[in-house]
């Protein structure tokens, strides 16, 4: 049986080296922002989601791997704009782009790298494709346009929350799976059920990354509470202000929406959120989201790359236990 965790680490280096011939086809002043990005690391997971989507369905071309490496060039792309409006100091334990190089130069890099990936996709030659990448790139950034405006709002709703984290994260993965599906010559209905299966893991695997804001840093790689220091208004989050007392709660709601949390209160709420189990409350909420990406699962085809993908939603519930 396939391990996803042996996997990953065995497709790493091979869609790492095929995303530095990538950057290599970059104008050369983008290059270095593109490739310290790419050297921070990461799971690769949409890669390693669009290749056994595409063997699924017998089709292992080298287009699919075009698809793997843009939908990874906008995430990458996302990444560095991320850390300019969050003003994050580091990503996966290095320094973040802008603080290598400069915020605009970074911006301007993210931007090569959004084009360059539409590029790669406009090679291929399929309109679909094309059409459903652009959609998925406009629903990326249309959800983080829409976490933005809603930066210190504590009062967020889930059903807001579920449709920023819907935007800014599923719909790359959704496309992971959808694109390869239809390029191999699924029939509709299959090609369907890979992007449910896509999008319902994403929402999941966001859910999953907010509830880890809770988790030390020696745990993760990044720093805890930066969900708080950013003004991020997840279900922890909520979970967490839902326990203070009324006059605690009108006390951190200024203070969340005005960003000035010192260290040492910002320190004490993450111990807070793991004594009380919200983390775990948090990460409970993806349950069924995976139980749903299970069931779209099962209308694929059997065989070994269905059970490696079969592993991905236990994989993403079990990140950082």
């Amino acid at each position: 049986m396939l391990d996803i965790k042996r996997v990953l680490r065995e497709e790493q280096p091979k869609i790492s080296a095929a995303l530095e011939r990538e950057v290599e086809a970059l104008p050369a002043a983008a290059r270095p922002i593109a490739r310290h990005t790419l050297l921070a690391g990461g799971k690769r997971l949409r890669p390693l989601l669009s290749a056994h989507m595409g063997r699924l369905f017998g089709c292992a071309h080298p287009d699919i791997y075009a698809i793997a490496g843009a939908i990874e060039f906008v995430h990458m792309a996302t990444l560095i704009h991320d850390d300019i409006l969050d003003n994050a100091t580091t990503r996966r334990g290095v320094l973040a782009a802008h603080k290598v190089f400069t915020p605009t130069a970074a911006i301007l890099a993210g931007d090569v790298m959004l084009a360059h990936a539409a590029r790669m996709v406009a090679h291929i030659d399929n309109t679909f494709i094309a059409q459903r990448f652009a959609e998925a790139v406009v629903h990326t950034a249309a959800g983080e346009i829409d976490e933005f405006t809603h930066l210190g709002n504590i009062n967020l709703s889930y059903e807001d929350y579920l449709a920023i984290i819907t935007g800014k994260t599923a719909w790359n993965l959704r496309i992971a799976c959808q694109l390869p599906a239809h390029y191999a010559g699924a029939a509709p209905e299959q090609v369907e059920a890979a992007a449910v299966y896509g999008l319902e893991l994403g929402i999941a695997f966001q859910i999953v990354d907010d509830a880890l804001d809770a988790a030390p840093e020696s745990d993760t790689g990044k720093p805890s509470g930066g969900d708080l220091r950013e003004r991020k208004c997840t279900p922890l989050t909520r979970f967490y202000f839902e326990t203070l007392s009324e006059p605690d709660a009108a006390v951190f709601a200024e203070k969340f929406a005005a960003g000035s949390f010192s260290e040492k209160e910002l320190d004490a709420i993450v111990v807070a959120m793991r004594e009380k189990g919200l983390d775990k409350k948090t990460r409970d909420l993806a349950e069924p989201h995976l139980a749903k990406a299970k069931e779209a699962l099962a209308l694929l085809p059997a065989g070994r790359e269905r059970d490696l993908l079969a592993q991905v939603p236990d994989f993403i519930k079990n990140r950082g236990n």
